[in-house]
């Protein structure tokens, strides 16, 4: 069974059925849900009352995707497990692909996401499958794209300063996925979609504050001096796209140098 762990702040309720009326109706209906409101509780629980699909509602007064995505880890019964977004949906395959693929030895996979309404895929994606994901990939993996099986994350949670609604905005995936790969644990890839989401525009994706948090980000993954490596190509590969490049490089050093590396190993 696939537990997919759904954060929301139920403030997008077309968004919010569009989703569960694509679980409905999966070809493979193995699978659970469990809901973490972090506001509109009573309007999640609204929401939820009419599907058939096995569900846990938590109410979760603290903001942040982390946050709730710890909350909700040690509530799933399934054997497998994935985190998704409120605004995404699936194909009708996307359950009956997960068990299948993860039938193999690998710990954990990731696949693609596609907007149908410009019909392109999310990101550049790799035309060939991978049986292991590692490096400078984990950058590139997103948390809707990425499924598990349940007893390879027993020890594992999120950083609780990364991800929408915590100090840094961004960058949350990219360091459990750092954790899941130290424990030798193995992400295979395989090209094919998994699941439906708009894509972004470049603007959001270059938003001053997830620019300045790439530099904490990078001293957590690594260290002082290969996250100023990386900070800095990361700024000269985006210089064009950034509205204000040398005060966004500044303020990312600055936050890089003062971030407290040991606090990435807890979750907060």
């Amino acid at each position: 069974m696939l537990t997919i762990i759904i954060p929301t702040l139920g403030e997008r309720k077309q968004e919010f059925h569009r989703l569960l009326t694509s679980l409905e109706t999966q070809t493979m209906p193995a699978l659970e849900l469990v809901v973490v409101s972090q506001s509109h509780h009573e309007a999640v629980s609204e929401w939820l009352k009419p599907i058939s699909i096995p569900y846990t509602h938590i109410r979760l007064e603290e903001k942040g995707l982390s946050k709730a995505r710890n909350a909700a880890l040690p509530y799933v019964n399934g054997d497998l497990v994935t985190f998704s977004d409120d605004d995404c949906w699936y194909p009708t395959h996307a359950v009956a692909t997960v068990h299948n693929r993860l039938k193999n030895g690998e710990d954990g996979c990731c696949f693609q996401i596609f907007d149908p309404e410009v019909n392109k895929t999310y990101k550049h994606y790799p035309p060939r499958p991978s049986s292991t994901v590692k490096g400078r990939m984990l950058f590139r993996k997103s948390s809707i794209e990425l499924f598990f099986k349940t007893k390879a994350l027993t020890s594992l949670r999120f950083h609780e300063s990364f991800g929408l609604g915590s100090t840094y905005p961004s960058g949350e995936e990219n360091l459990f996925l750092q954790q899941f790969t130290s424990l030798k644990k193995r992400l295979a890839y395989y090209p094919e979609t998994i699941v439906f989401h708009q894509k972004p525009t470049k603007q959001s994706r270059l938003s001053e504050k997830q620019l300045i948090s790439k530099g904490p980000l990078f001293k957590a993954m690594y260290n002082t001096p290969i996250g100023l490596l990386f900070l800095t190509a990361l700024f000269i590969k985006k210089a064009s796209s950034i509205e204000q490049p040398i005060y966004s490089y500044t303020k990312a050093i600055k936050a890089l140098l003062s971030f407290n590396k040991q606090r990435a190993r807890g979750t907060k």
